[in-house]
């Protein structure tokens, strides 16, 4: 929130909202493209994506797992708009489920995935602990998780819900979230663009 509005970052809303979409869809072309590298989508591989605002990404992944399922969830209302008519074919085939909602309740039972893509939205959790708890749940033991993170040089503003995010030690505030949560193997694999990648895997 800033001064009582949602901020487009977290709720893309309204005319400014598509617009914001269509930039964000440009400016995260590399990084979708490595998202879906990194994840190696297999043919049956069930696969959720927090925050996935115009399904760019969510299309890729079901073209792969021919054999699977995508899931998605999203806070901002105009986004499932978007990305439901970018999907609708797989939807129709029951391939993707989108869901208007919050990491902190998401809507799947316990080990329903295999993967997790968590892109650019980690700053706007208002409990990481217990978000990326949830996040945990719905994976398999060993499943994945793809965390990708603006790099910043200084602390957040303070209107990021995140106090992680806010402390400007970002990466390593999320690595000791992960530690504390149930993850192992935890690494940096670089940057692409200006963005950090942190990969995990839930612990048995």
């Amino acid at each position: 929130m800033v001064g009582g509005k949602i901020h487009q970052g977290m709720q893309p809303h309204g005319f400014w909202g598509g617009v914001f979409g269509w930039f964000m869809d440009r400016a995260n072309s590399r990084v979708h493209k490595f998202a879906l590298k990194r994840l190696d989508v297999q043919q049956t591989d069930a696969i959720l994506e927090v925050g996935f605002g115009t399904g760019r990404l969510l299309k890729r992944l079901a073209k792969r797992a021919r054999g699977g399922f995508v899931g998605g969830v999203d806070p901002s209302e105009l986004m499932l708009r978007t990305a439901e008519k970018r999907t609708k074919r797989f939807r129709k085939k029951g391939r993707v489920e989108l869901k208007l909602g919050e990491v902190s309740a998401l809507p799947w039972p316990d080990a329903r995935f295999d993967k997790a893509a968590v892109l650019h939205c980690f700053q706007f959790w208002g409990d990481p602990a217990h978000d990326i708890a949830e996040v945990r749940r719905v994976l398999k033991p060993g499943g994945l998780l793809l965390l990708i993170l603006r790099v910043h040089r200084k602390a957040g503003p303070e209107w990021l819900p995140n106090p992680i995010s806010r402390s400007g030690q970002e990466i390593a505030g999320a690595f000791e979230l992960l530690a504390n949560n149930g993850f192992s193997e935890t690494r940096i694999e670089g940057k692409v663009g200006s963005s950090a990648v942190i990969t995990a895997r839930k612990s048995a």
